[in-house]
């Protein structure tokens, strides 16, 4: 995919949140001139009624962007960080009260050299090629759910090390977000049966009589976002690969899910040239919805 130009990627941020805030908030770019005369893109976000809003530099995010960090993540630090305004659950005073808050620190798995600037601004651990961010769940209700990501600003005021906020979160994460394993063949069908019933879709019946066969698994949590760092749970892998007595392959698909491949005989069943290409095309699918 080329990149895309300055003007092509605002209007693809402003979209795709307001596809995700559905007029909760009002969503819109502004031009902003600071006090060096300087003339920055701002994305803001105002609640209906209200005048005044919160505001995102949408330049930084650019310049991430050009550096190699993806669309996806970026729109989900944006929603991540509106968030923070809305909370219609979670009193914004009470984020700096620790006592509040430890119970909701959670944590999820990111791409450590595409975020390279995001990682600058808060709190992480690095993990292999991956680092882990840390967040607080502030409300949860059947139209979704309000995460605040955590800064070094609210460390501080906490009065908490990394270390800490990783202990909680190792704890919190599986609680907060149950995990959730199945096959990519049952996800298939699920996903079909689904479409049928929302749009209608003759012969699908005589389709999925023919069971989808595939030897993937994919692993996530049970809301389906942030489910990558299901992989660090407890157990959930020495489970799987128990049950499955077999070793595994890990495949990063995107930061709500890994792909778990089984495999007993690795000179006669595993290519890693052509599974990597099957976990890259994963991803496009997903980015492409």
């Amino acid at each position: 995919m080329d990149m895309l130009k300055f003007y092509q990627f605002v209007e693809r941020i402003r979209k795709e949140q307001e596809k995700r805030w559905k007029g909760r908030l009002a969503i819109e770019v502004q031009h902003v001139k600071k006090n060096n005369g300087v003339l920055v893109t701002s994305l803001v976000g105002k609640k209906p009624g209200d005048k005044e809003g919160i505001m995102f530099y949408l330049d930084s995010y650019y310049d991430a962007y050009q550096e190699g960090m993806e669309l996806e993540q970026l729109s989900e630090n944006i929603y991540d960080m509106f968030n923070t305004y809305e909370k219609p659950d979670f009193p914004l005073e009470n984020l700096g009260d620790f006592e509040q808050v430890k119970d909701k620190i959670f944590y999820k798995m990111v791409n450590y050299d595409k975020n390279l600037e995001m990682l600058k601004e808060v709190p992480h651990v690095p993990y292999l090629d991956l680092a882990l961010t840390f967040h607080v769940l502030v409300g949860r209700d059947e139209k979704g759910q309000s995460i605040c990501p955590v800064s070094h600003k609210d460390r501080m005021k906490w009065g908490q090390d990394i270390g800490t906020l990783y202990e909680l979160a190792k704890e919190n994460t599986p609680n907060l977000f149950p995990v959730s394993l199945c096959s990519m063949g049952w996800f298939m069908e699920s996903v079909l049966k689904d479409s049928q019933e929302k749009c209608g879709w003759p012969g699908l019946d005589k389709f999925l009589s023919y069971k989808i066969n595939s030897p993937l698994y994919i692993l996530s949590n049970q809301c389906g976002i942030y489910g990558a760092a299901a992989v660090l749970y407890e157990d959930v892998l020495k489970n799987f690969a128990f049950m499955e007595e077999s070793n595994l392959v890990l495949l990063p698909s995107s930061i709500h899910e890994f792909l778990l491949l089984p495999y007993k005989n690795i000179a006669d069943t595993f290519n890693i040239d052509k599974t990597k290409e099957m976990a890259e095309q994963v991803r496009k699918e997903e980015e492409a919805v």
